[in-house]
């Protein structure tokens, strides 16, 4: 569940606004990339510095192997770039990187802690990504009503995807019933 939801918000935040705001990533990243990735590794790299959707979007060519290698390395290290940059979607990536442990050791109180960050900074997905968490590993009252203070975020966020509100509506109900068991 947690790696589709990991394939979609990449997918997500490719049509997100802050690359549409890059016209060359929009345009030669997503529809001629194919032709020349040497160009555009290049240019994404040229940016980084001063753009960590560059930095970000750079770490994702790289960790799912689009027009470059896979690279898992590479990806971690751009990622976690952007994240310093308080990208929220790169903070979020870290997170699932520590979910999955398939780039980080994994490590779900880490994981944890990246998706309430950017969860914080208003990223939906995160948000959602940090109620699963919680309502997963809930130990106690507080921890439940966490989970569904996050997951009620992310029911009302639409403006990251559409169907992770939904489940997060249908994860918030089930996460009310499950509070009823609590002493």
């Amino acid at each position: 569940m947690m790696k589709f939801i990991r394939l979609i918000s990449t997918l997500c935040c490719f049509a997100c606004n802050s690359f549409a705001d890059n016209v060359f990533i929009n345009r030669y990243v997503f529809e001629w990339g194919d032709k020349n990735p040497k160009v555009v590794e290049n240019y994404l790299r040229s940016s980084i510095e001063q753009n960590p959707v560059s930095a970000y979007v750079l770490g994702n060519l790289y960790l799912f192997g689009i027009f470059l290698p896979k690279d898992l390395q590479k990806a971690d290290w751009y990622i976690t770039k952007a994240a310093n940059m308080n990208l929220p979607e790169a903070i979020n990536s870290i997170g699932d990187g520590y979910y999955t442990g398939d780039i980080r050791p994994k490590n779900i109180k880490m994981a944890l802690q990246y998706y309430k960050k950017a969860a914080k900074m208003g990223f939906g997905i995160a948000q959602f990504n940090a109620g699963i968490v919680l309502l997963e590993t809930a130990k106690t009252k507080n921890e439940l009503r966490l989970a569904i203070f996050y997951l009620d975020n992310a029911s009302q966020n639409r403006n990251n995807l559409k169907e992770i509100a939904e489940a997060a509506n249908k994860y918030m109900r089930d996460a009310n019933k499950k509070l009823k068991y609590y002493k």
